[in-house]
């Protein structure tokens, strides 16, 4: 026996047990006082180790079960959560690395916030390239306040010459002076341009025919359409009229009927067609071209994008923010046969103007 189990014995006693192995199991005997009795203890080792197994297996399975939530644990949400750590510094890169799909893919909040990410990442690089559009903006708006000067007063000055020239020259020189003063207006017409794109100042409207504006630039195209073997047709069915400025938006038309023109390097067909309904004018100018790239559908508002070489950019970009100006707007688009549309939509005529 134990030595302080055979001492509690004796003082119950007054007797040291005898002890005993019998059958694996440990038995005690003393006699009590009056000696006609005794005090058997027997304790069996098999169950003690049984009980302790019966306390130590729970405990054992208890841990590896904590083991295995714990290894769940960090596979499930400390590994997605490291992984988004790690990720965070490259938010605002310029070529941003994608966000992990161990954190996207999930359903949870972990992937909640790896979207939260995402679209958070997204917006802040259309910020940024606002940003640099903007700066570029600017650039350009320095560079074109300063030309304009420079270049505007040569520019009349040679057109003043041409005119000259076109009174006192021969009728066979008369084609090349015209050519003169069609280069100069189209320097000119670059040169705002640029200036309307620097400054931006709202339009001066006053009501217009927007037929006879088509039929301005058109006449003014001509030679140019001639020499490339490009046809106009026009479908307007009588005057459209709309309240615009009317140096901006023939700077419009012509920018989009340049486009069409250079969009058919062999020639082809331009058409003109004026839609009228209930909530406006839609002005819509078709080519046979090769329409527009997928690119150029998701950019074509951007200034300075173009696929054209020697393009600058600016066409589309000026459209747009000129029929905006106007409470307008414009839409590309690609023809089902071929060829690409641009449409601009004016608003419906106020009440109360006078035709100018």
């Amino acid at each position: 026996l134990p030595p302080e189990m055979a001492e509690t014995i004796n003082r119950l006693t007054g007797h040291s047990p005898a002890a005993a192995k019998v059958g694996g199991r440990e038995v005690a005997v003393a006699p009590l006082a009056d000696g006609e009795a005794h005090l058997v203890l027997i304790r069996d080792e098999r169950r003690s180790a049984q009980g302790i197994l019966g306390w130590l297996l729970p405990s054992l399975i208890v841990t590896a079960l904590g083991g295995g939530i714990a290894f769940l644990i960090a596979r499930r949400i400390v590994g997605p959560l490291g992984a988004l750590n790690r990720w965070l510094p490259n938010l605002d890169r310029e070529v941003p690395a994608p966000i992990p799909n161990e954190a996207l893919g999930r359903q949870d909040e972990i992937g909640a916030l790896a979207r939260s990410l995402e679209e958070g990442q997204r917006r802040l690089r259309e910020e940024q390239a606002l940003r640099r559009q903007s700066e570029r903006m600017a650039t350009l708006g320095r560079i074109a306040t300063s030309l304009a000067h420079e270049i505007r007063n040569p520019a009349a000055a040679i057109r003043l010459h041409a005119e000259v020239l076109a009174r006192e020259t021969a009728a066979g020189a008369s084609g090349s002076v015209e050519l003169i003063r069609e280069e100069v207006d189209r320097i000119t017409d670059l040169v705002n341009q640029w200036l309307y794109v620097a400054r931006s100042a709202p339009p001066r409207t006053e009501r217009h025919d927007l037929a006879e504006l088509v039929e301005r630039v058109l006449r003014r195209l001509a030679p140019q359409m001639e020499h490339a073997g490009v046809r106009a047709s026009v479908e307007h069915g009588g005057p459209a009229e709309i309240r615009a400025d009317a140096s901006r938006i023939e700077q419009v038309l012509r920018n989009l009927l340049v486009n069409a023109i250079q969009a058919m390097p062999e020639g082809g067909q331009v058409e003109v067609r004026l839609r009228r309904g209930d909530q406006g004018i839609d002005l819509e100018i078709l080519d046979q071209g090769r329409g527009f790239s997928e690119e150029a559908l998701r950019r074509w508002r951007e200034a300075f994008f173009s696929e054209r070489e020697g393009g600058m950019g600016l066409g589309l970009t000026l459209a747009s923010e000129v029929m905006q100006g106007h409470g307008g707007s414009v839409e590309v688009e690609n023809r089902p046969d071929g060829g690409a549309v641009v449409r601009c939509h004016f608003p419906p005529l106020a009440e109360g103007s006078e035709l100018s």
